[in-house]
């Protein structure tokens, strides 16, 4: 039996909740709960047919980024494996920044917004798990979620509903390992998310080409990255992403597989009370590891 033990928040919800494995199985239809409080726990039964693979021994997967430089240690962007990793089927990785940038032109907040976009040669693939740069040492409540599109787009401009669509990938806690120095690039690393508590995201070029992310704490020790420019236009984040001379722009990370793009750090938590006037800051970058593997 699998017990499991999750929070619910009465304040932005409407008292309901669901529950279903990733094949479809489902073990609680969407319905009203009865709450003693903001916890509530199901027990249930796990079938042989509801897991997607099968864990074994940890492996090193292959870090897309990686560098060993010519004493022989590991750059910042070649971290420690995950926690665990599918037994058949290698990961990869790729980390959003490196070295000294890990150092300059920062900036915290709570979460960030930011969209991927798979390359033109890339059919397919799936986002496995990510990494954070938290500027703490203490362990923190941290959120993923997802969707197809752009984060930007939003039915009702005048009163925007940046949250609609999203769908929960990941959350949970973890333990941060603290803001990289100078003299520390070699050493420091990013929070490491355990794969097995991250939903795998599919990506297909023939329809979700690309992917939404918005990435949370609950405190504003989530280090993002300032674009190199002077940070303060909104304007060419609204584009309506099919512009490829202004998605170059705006692009902050990239690899023969996708790239990542600047978005907006979001000052306050959760999104769905924050106010864009006040509360976004634009052209900030996701700084973290992104794991993914062939679909």
């Amino acid at each position: 039996y699998l017990h499991l033990s999750y929070i619910i928040s009465g304040y932005y919800g409407h008292g309901k909740y669901a529950l279903h494995f990733t094949n479809g199985r489902e073990i609680r239809p969407l319905s009203s709960g009865s709450f003693l409080g903001q916890r509530q726990e199901t027990i249930f039964q796990v079938r042989s047919d509801d897991l997607d693979t099968v864990m074994s021994e940890r492996t090193r997967p292959q870090d897309a980024t990686s560098n060993v430089d010519g004493d022989g240690q590991k750059d910042a962007d070649e971290p420690e494996s995950p926690q665990e990793s599918e037994s058949t089927i290698s990961l990869s990785s790729f980390a959003t920044a490196s070295g000294v940038d890990l150092t300059l032109g920062l900036n915290k907040a709570y979460g960030i917004l930011f969209n991927l976009k798979l390359n033109p040669d890339v059919s397919s693939l799936s986002i496995a798990g990510m990494d954070l740069y938290l500027d703490t040492t203490s362990h923190v409540h941290y959120e993923v979620w997802a969707k197809p599109g752009l984060w930007q787009t939003v039915d009702d401009e005048a009163n925007p509903n940046y949250m609609k669509d999203f769908y929960p990938v990941s959350h949970g806690t973890i333990q941060g390992k603290g803001l990289c120095t100078p003299t520390s690039t070699k050493t420091c690393d990013f929070a490491t998310i355990p794969i097995r508590d991250f939903q795998k995201v599919a990506m297909l070029a023939a329809n979700i080409k690309r992917l939404a992310v918005y990435v949370t704490l609950d405190s504003d020790d989530l280090i993002v990255k300032d674009h190199p420019g002077d940070g303060s236009e909104e304007g060419d984040l609204f584009n309506d992403g099919e512009d490829e001379a202004m998605d170059h722009s705006l692009v902050q990370a990239s690899n023969p597989a996708f790239r990542v793009f600047y978005g907006a750090s979001v000052l306050t938590y959760p999104l769905q009370v924050a106010d864009p006037a006040t509360d976004f800051r634009y052209n900030k970058g996701f700084l973290g590891r992104i794991w993914y593997r062939d679909s």
